[in-house]
């Protein structure tokens, strides 16, 4: 993966100690589907003036279906509210047939595509997370378009599909969530898909305690790559991870840059890091 430092501005990052509170609601979103693939869309009111970032939210099993609402319960109130705080678009599709299969994820890129075209997204800054069901999906997403995504957030996530690459993840930067008494959906799904991950660079597998007293968390040394693992928390830790503060820090000091000609440009202020962008090829939006 090839990284560069550069400055990112109008992120609104003051807004990481700003409080989050239920806020999810039908009401919040405008509708925002296809033929083939129902969907709503939080606006914030930032895209008047400047392009704004975009979260792509894959909800879990439990929402699936055809009504355009389930989706957006209260599964991602704290996502939503994160999104209003930091002026950041939030789009929740709605699966009937899961993330899995190719036709789905595609159809989910096509709404983005949608997106960039008649809302003023920042194509730099799209983002994906999801839930069990929709934390897979994510995996899938950032295998097939990674490419678009400068950050994603699997949060309990199911097994990636089938013949997935473990060098495409790796090209994503990734904070990965999961707990260790999760009974749905157990916590060496996640592991073995870091491990997976790791492997495309010969970096060895985190070493898990067997018996945590505490929340295990992991920063690999060769990619942009974390994996929290709660100690407690179960399947639902949803709530949990989408009122951290840190992971929006973390998701939205990643951006896109277009593949250069030439060597990467490193800009280095009295502050250290401020932001990580990931070269892309990445297609441009005509004017």
């Amino acid at each position: 993966m090839r990284l560069c430092v550069a400055v990112l501005c109008g992120l609104s990052l003051c807004a990481s100690g700003a409080s989050l509170s239920p806020a999810a609601s039908v009401n919040d979103f405008i509708n925002f589907s296809s033929a083939s693939l129902p969907g709503r869309l939080y606006v914030p009111p930032q895209a008047t003036t400047e392009p704004r970032p975009l979260i792509v939210f894959l909800h879990g099993a439990g929402e699936s279906g055809t009504n355009n609402t389930a989706q957006v319960n209260g599964n991602i109130d704290n996502l939503l509210a994160a999104a209003k705080a930091r002026g950041a678009y939030l789009y929740a599709p709605q699966t009937s047939t899961g993330w899995t299969s190719s036709t789905a994820i595609d159809r989910v890129m096509a709404m983005v595509e949608q997106a960039l075209a008649q809302q003023n997204v920042d194509e730099r800054r799209l983002y994906a997370t999801g839930l069990s069901m929709g934390g897979g999906g994510t995996w899938n997403i950032i295998n097939r378009h990674g490419e678009q995504f400068a950050a994603a957030a699997p949060i309990c996530a199911v097994s990636p599909a089938a013949g997935y690459s473990p060098s495409n993840l790796a090209e994503v930067p990734t904070w990965a969530f999961h707990a260790k008494n999760d009974g749905t959906v157990p916590y060496t799904t996640t592991r073995s898909v870091i491990a997976s991950i790791l492997a495309t660079t010969g970096e060895a597998v985190p070493s898990y305690p067997a018996q945590p007293t505490s929340d295990f968390a992991f920063q690999s040394n060769t990619l942009d790559l974390r994996h929290t693992e709660y100690r407690t928390g179960g399947h639902g830790i949803w709530g949990r991870v989408y009122s951290t503060p840190a992971l929006y820090d973390w998701m939205f000091a990643h951006a896109l840059v277009p593949e250069p000609s030439g060597l990467a440009i490193v800009f280095v202020t009295g502050l250290g890091l401020i932001g990580t962008c990931r070269r892309s090829a990445a297609r441009r939006r005509s004017a």
